[in-house]
């Protein structure tokens, strides 16, 4: 047992009191939330379409085929890789989660909240105590970056929280490894901030140069030369150990179109609106993406910086006072917010939303700590500051009520009692920092228990509003409870229905479209119908015949419609039916063939019924298909009902798919070609008889040419990049684990 001494000293121990401080907080911010769910937490929008769905779709996924393999559940079937890596798939949050039932995870999913402000506070405490003598200020400064603003705008985006809880590790690594030449720490940071998700990481790679150049910058070029080679090998060592992830992530979206974005003139210059949508973000707590009071009705930016209480008060004083690295980087950042010539660079011009300002807070956080710390110094800068931070809350207020309009002429002004709210509590927050500060002299206990609470009641406040404005619990947990239930009867058919909650919870093939990280393949395909969205995949049933040829035989409904019924299920007291109607299966032979130009002349709402007749091949591919003939004249009117049938009667044999693949058999009289609706991209390697086939891409799917008789076809999925990945990580942890067997004799005491 451990003695009295020993315990008094874990529990007074700084990293176990920011832990502590920060759960607490975190719970008392959801705890309302999780009561009046009964334990099932939900929030809103992309939180519960997207984050819960996802997370259960991934667990689910691993358990089916591992990393490498192929999720049936992503919209027609996407690479689990490539589907989850932006995600969760690298986070050490979701692996967690993966030691639950995964369809438990709703019940647990505001419990991996709090840990993940927990882990956010003590990481950046860890990373703040090193510029503070007296570290009980970094507690606050831990509280002021876990709480931000940054952090409760995203409250709608679960896995960017983990983003914001390992990142001032990135900071730490790199300052060990200027000041100690210890790189063990900067190249685990690297690591895994890379695997946890590579968006994110561009930014926070080139805020990291930037911080180096601020930070770090002299005249003496040759030790600053040498630091940067030693960071670039670091860094590169870092990567390495995430290739099994980032490589195929980094292949994928060279190849997505959905996740490219163009260089804008608005990214040079931003007008008058997003200046005070910007300058909003930093001095009113956060407010709920979809549903804005002010300046824009509903903006999915993670613009909010804003600190609990203080607002940008200390951070003021601290760049009027001084003329430091510390400052000019802040000045930088604050240019930054408002410029996007700055901004937009963090991401390479990609349209980043302002999601670099994570690190922006940690760096504000740091100028107030630095303020408080040393307030004696301070007290002519921190009133200019409170007059600088109220000044810009009134000009903001005059101009969303009396001033500013939209282009159109219309008010800006969406919620006049909430933006009232908001703009109250920032100024309360500066006159209780104000008092604090000069009627009791900066008291550190009633600082902290201040700000403390402002963390918990703007979080709750921000919370409540993404909950009240789109979210009924009851049912969301409907469909929820009833996907849990759903499971198809026939493996060569899907689900016709485009929710990601009834298809990556019911873990079944569906037409769920509500993602941006799906297979390229199915970007592909929906080109041939001129569709192009960053978000959204296109609506199966939006033309004649499309839902039908890509197997769309099984619908929900809440009354018979006299189909089929094929299962029947109960939730919140409500009886479903499973009803099948016609559809053509995943793989049926085809006679005909006609080429990309060629389908591109028929009007697009005829498109799906020359599909079911002839399949698109591109004009170089035309030349492989011997087995069939060019379609000369294609019947536009022939029935959905006729050319299903023709299908079901050609189809192939014992299918059976899993995450590694499908298989089947087919018997036909004559050679033929064979059309599978699954998405096509190099990780597919096809066999018949054991005998290595070529796939043919159709449009974004897959062809495969068949002799004629029985044979056994087998399609087995490898995420591209995936095997290189692996390889280039094992080396890369074997260099890692040399350099800290070497580094452990040279730094002993490193930490």
């Amino acid at each position: 047992m451990l003695s009295n001494r020993r315990f008094q000293n874990i529990i007074l121990n700084k990293y176990v009191i920011t832990g502590l401080l920060c759960f607490s907080l975190a719970l008392l911010s959801l705890l309302l939330f999780i009561i009046q769910g009964d334990g099932f937490f939900i929030v809103r929008d992309d939180f519960n379409e997207q984050q819960i769905p996802f997370t259960i779709g991934l667990h689910q996924s691993i358990l089916d085929s591992g990393l490498s393999g192929f999720s049936w559940c992503v919209d027609l079937g996407t690479s689990t890789l490539q589907a989850f890596s932006f995600y969760e798939l690298g986070s050490p949050f979701f692996w967690l989660s993966m030691l639950f039932p995964a369809h438990l995870f709703p019940y647990f999913v505001a419990w991996i909240y709090i840990i993940k402000y927990t882990v956010a506070g003590i990481f950046a405490f860890a990373f703040l105590k090193r510029f503070i003598i007296d570290e009980k200020w970094a507690i606050l400064g831990a509280v002021l970056y876990a709480f931000s603003g940054f952090s409760t705008v995203n409250l709608m985006y679960y896995h960017f929280h983990d983003v914001i809880a390992l990142f001032p590790l990135l900071l730490i690594g790199l300052e060990i490894l200027i000041e100690k030449k210890d790189c063990r720490l900067f190249i685990f940071s690297v690591f895994l901030n890379a695997f946890l998700n590579y968006f994110f990481f561009i930014g926070e790679t080139i805020f990291l140069i930037v911080y180096y150049l601020f930070r770090f910058s002299r005249k003496d070029l040759k030790a600053m030369a040498g630091e940067i080679a030693r960071c670039l090998t670091s860094a590169i060592v870092g990567v390495g150990m995430s290739a099994i992830l980032f490589i195929p992530s980094i292949l994928y979206i060279m190849q997505n179109t959905r996740s490219k974005s163009d260089f804008s003139t608005e990214g040079l210059f931003n007008n008058l609106r997003y200046i005070l949508f910007n300058l909003k973000g930093l001095i009113l707590p956060a407010e709920s993406m979809p549903d804005m009071s002010a300046i824009f009705p509903s903006k999915f930016y993670s613009t909010a910086a804003y600190l609990p209480m203080i607002g940008l008060v200390l951070v003021m004083a601290y760049i009027i006072k001084n003329r430091d690295w510390l400052s000019r980087l802040l000045i930088f950042c604050l240019i930054g917010a408002f410029w996007p010539l700055i901004g937009n660079a963090f991401f390479l011009y990609m349209d980043v939303q302002n999601r670099w300002w994570h690190a922006f807070v940690l760096i504000m956080a740091l100028a107030s700590c630095k303020v408080l710390e040393d307030l004696s110094s301070y007290k002519k800068p921190i009133k200019i500051g409170i007059v600088i931070n109220a000044l810009l809350i009134v000009f903001l207020f005059i101009m969303v009520c009396y001033i500013f309009k939209d282009p159109e002429g219309a008010s800006t002004l969406y919620a006049p009692k909430r933006f009232i709210i908001y703009t109250a509590v920032s100024l309360i927050g500066i006159s209780i920092t104000n008092i604090v500060i000069n009627a009791f002299n900066g008291n550190y206990k009633l600082f902290i228990g201040c700000i403390s609470a402002f963390a918990v009641a703007t979080t709750s406040l921000t919370l409540y509003v993404y909950r009240a404005n789109g979210t009924n619990v009851a049912s969301y947990k409907e469909i929820y409870d009833l996907a849990t239930q759903i499971q198809l009867p026939d493996d060569q058919y899907r689900i016709n229905n485009a929710s990601n909650v009834v298809s990556m919870v019911s873990n079944s093939s569906g037409f769920s479209l509500f993602t941006s990280t799906d297979s390229v393949g199915i970007t592909t395909f929906e080109t041939l119908f001129d569709y192009k969205d960053a978000v959204n995949g296109l609506n199966k049933n939006t033309y004649p015949g499309l839902a039908e040829l890509l197997g769309g035989r099984y619908y929900l409904a809440t009354e018979p419609t006299g189909n089929n019924i094929v299962a029947t299920y109960s939730s919140n007291g409500i009886t479903y039916f499973m009803e099948e109607t016609e559809a053509c299966p995943i793989g049926f032979k085809v006679d005909n063939y006609i080429t990309e130009n060629q389908l591109k002349d028929i009007p697009v709402e005829n498109r799906a019924i020359a599909l079911m007749q002839a399949a698109v091949v591109s004009n170089s591919d035309s030349s492989a298909l011997e087995y069939i003939e060019q379609a000369q004249d294609l019947d536009l009117e022939t029935s959905v009902s006729e050319l299903v049938a023709r299908a079901q009667a050609n189809s192939v044999s014992n299918f059976y798919k899993d995450g590694k693949g499908f298989v089947c058999t087919s018997n036909f009289k004559e050679d033929s070609v064979v059309y599978f609706s699954v998405p096509y991209d190099s990780g597919w390697y096809a066999t018949i008889d054991s005998k290595h086939a070529d796939i043919i891409e159709s449009g974004g799917m897959m062809l495969l040419k068949i002799p004629a008789g029985n044979h056994d076809i087998e399609f087995n999925y490898v995420t591209p990049g995936y095997k290189l990945g692996l390889l280039i990580s094992l080396i890369c942890f074997l260099i890692f684990i040399t350099i800290c067997i070497v580094s452990k004799k040279r730094h002993p005491s490193s930490h």
